[in-house]
């Protein structure tokens, strides 16, 4: 299959035998001098942007990707039925969802949390970008009632936590504790965003044993991912999707 770009990716080692039909995953940086970065929305945008998506697209196989500006909110956008090609949504939104197989969902992210969200029963999956605002406003929540409208529930959920920035790398202030509901230090300490994730999802019926949490840090990992805190302004993409 022919594309402009090879695709650098790492898919969700823990599901590729379990569920063939489901692409998982997440692209990296690629080689050094070509960096693959996928920032699609806004000014500073690489030149090669449309085109590296297009080749996601083709290499994947899938018939649309959904994706959105994020701009750390809760909204979670359902898609049944979209175009061929690239698509992004005309609202900002921090999330996707679909039960429509060959529609690919997209978050891009650089130490924020990519949570993927699967029912394997009835084949209904849900993508969210989650940095510690998001989480903090019931990011995780919104995705399991948008799942809910498309008939899942927690209960058949299956969860993975991707690469992001890890609790020894995340130092954030005490506001940032009060947010996400945790004891506030009287000055700036780390703090694991995917342990209060890991949280809140057992807090809403989903089972411990349905939980994966990736190991890979975004800052300090060797996986070569972006990180906004390493000083990176590009952005991978975390992609999920039924396979058509």
């Amino acid at each position: 299959m022919h594309a402009d770009f090879d695709v650098p990716f790492h898919p969700v080692g823990e599901w590729l035998d379990r569920f063939p039909w489901l692409l998982a995953g997440i692209t990296h940086a690629g080689p050094a001098e070509n960096p693959f970065d996928l920032r699609l929305i806004g000014d500073t945008r690489p030149a090669a942007a449309d085109s590296r998506w297009r080749a996601v697209l083709e290499i994947t196989g899938f018939g649309a990707i959904a994706h959105a500006e994020q701009v750390h909110g809760t909204r979670v956008a359902v898609h049944d039925d979209l175009p061929r090609g690239v698509h992004v949504e005309s609202r900002p939104a921090d999330g996707h969802a679909t039960s429509t197989a060959g529609i690919l969902l997209a978050v891009t992210v650089a130490d924020c949390v990519p949570v993927y969200l699967v029912d394997p029963k009835r084949r209904i999956v849900a993508l969210l970008h989650a940095g510690w605002r998001g989480i903090a406003g019931g990011i995780l929540q919104q995705g399991l009632e948008t799942l809910r409208t498309l008939g899942s529930d927690a209960v058949h959920l299956e969860v993975y936590l991707g690469p992001a920035i890890c609790g020894d790398c995340y130092e954030v202030g005490p506001q940032v504790f009060d947010a996400l509901g945790l004891r506030a230090p009287s000055h700036p300490m780390p703090v694991d965003v995917r342990a209060v994730l890991v949280s809140q999802a057992l807090g809403i019926g989903i089972r411990e044993g349905d939980i994966a949490v990736s190991e890979q840090c975004t800052l300090c990992g060797t996986a070569g991912l972006f990180s906004h805190r390493g000083g990176r302004s590009e952005r991978q993409a975390a992609l999920l999707g039924v396979r058509p």
